[in-house]
């Protein structure tokens, strides 16, 4: 494939962005006709963007997020793999643990999906865990994600997700201030967190412990006077340490999507879907209620048959909903 050509202000503008240095960046998008430009490098720069299919926003152009304007530190350019449209739709960004538990892998794939379906595009950072399953959630039900990288569109970082970032790239949008071959330092991930909390409305945070890299997002979201919605966990799980912690400080607990409808001036219907059936809910209830559940109990409390309740069990414990201990009592997967 041929080498596309910029002229020399666009050529700037990437070299600029080569530069890891926050403070260059930030210059160089004051002043960007005095930034010397390494020719040899931008060349083949665009030689590897042209290769993998990328564009190149500056921020300068019409396609660049005014939201990212707000930043101290704007990046020079975006390199982007997909839908550019999706940089102007309304976004909403998802993060949370690297590390999710069977709860944070339930609400999270409420939130996005319940999201997606209300033609909100949902932002992540295509890393382990939340990010992932938030990605997956909007894609299989049809809607729009965004996933911002903290290394170059050619890096397949987490290796695990290389496909689901190839369905990004088809169906929504790969963003990047990273040129092409920009390997994932860990510096790069608050720099990109920076860029996520930015880019929605809002950042929710479905289930993080102390210290988790997610809140940074969500401390960003804050600065920015963007909206934090924050799923509450349970007081005696360490993966919600840092959600629970960021409720007695800021942030709107938030139990349904339509309360995030609501807060974006959208109507809020009231539903409050959890992927499961109304009666796998009902005795989804029992259990919770009960801590360990016979059996027996379910089948008393939700006035289902034995049978129908036997078939349910399976079926929930089989989805990863239930445990099954010795003598048919039943808990919440996890829980113990």
């Amino acid at each position: 494939m041929g080498v596309k050509e910029y002229d020399g202000r666009q050529r700037a503008f990437i070299a600029a962005s080569m530069e890891q240095s926050l403070k260059k960046r930030c210059a160089a998008a004051d002043d960007i006709d005095a930034y010397p430009v390494d020719q040899a490098a931008v060349n083949a720069c665009i030689e590897q963007m042209n290769a993998a299919g990328m564009s190149l926003i500056t921020i300068e152009d019409a396609e660049y997020p005014q939201q990212l304007k707000e930043l101290f530190d704007p990046p020079a350019a975006l390199y982007v793999k997909g839908d550019i449209s999706l940089l102007k739709s309304e976004c909403v960004t998802v993060v949370g643990t690297r590390r999710n538990s069977r709860y944070g892998a339930e609400v999270t794939e409420y939130f996005a999906k319940g999201l997606a379906e209300k033609g909100v595009t949902v932002v992540s950072g295509l890393a382990r865990g939340v990010d992932a399953r938030a990605h997956k959630a909007a894609l299989d039900c049809g809607g729009k994600t965004i996933a911002v990288l903290a290394c170059g569109l050619d890096v397949e970082y987490p290796p695990e997700n290389a496909e689901l970032m190839r369905k990004i790239a088809g169906q929504g949008l790969l963003v990047s201030e990273y040129p092409p071959k920009t390997p994932p330092m860990p510096f790069r991930f608050p720099e990109r967190n920076r860029l996520m909390g930015a880019l929605g409305r809002g950042v929710l945070v479905t289930e993080a412990p102390a210290g988790s890299g997610s809140l940074i997002t969500a401390d960003q979201a804050v600065e920015l006077g963007r909206e934090l919605w924050i799923v509450p966990g349970s007081i005696f799980s360490r993966m919600s340490e840092g959600c629970n912690e960021r409720l007695k400080e800021c942030g709107r607990l938030v139990t349904r999507v339509g309360d995030i409808i609501a807060d974006e001036g959208g109507a809020d219907d009231g539903q409050n879907r959890v992927g499961l059936t109304e009666q796998e809910q009902k005795i989804k209830d029992v259990v919770e209620h009960e801590g360990d559940a016979h059996y027996s109990k379910i089948a008393a409390e939700t006035g289902m048959s034995i049978a129908e309740v036997a078939k349910l069990l399976m079926k929930m414990e089989f989805d990863g909903i239930l445990k099954r201990t010795a003598g048919n009592y039943y808990h919440i997967a996890g829980r113990h």
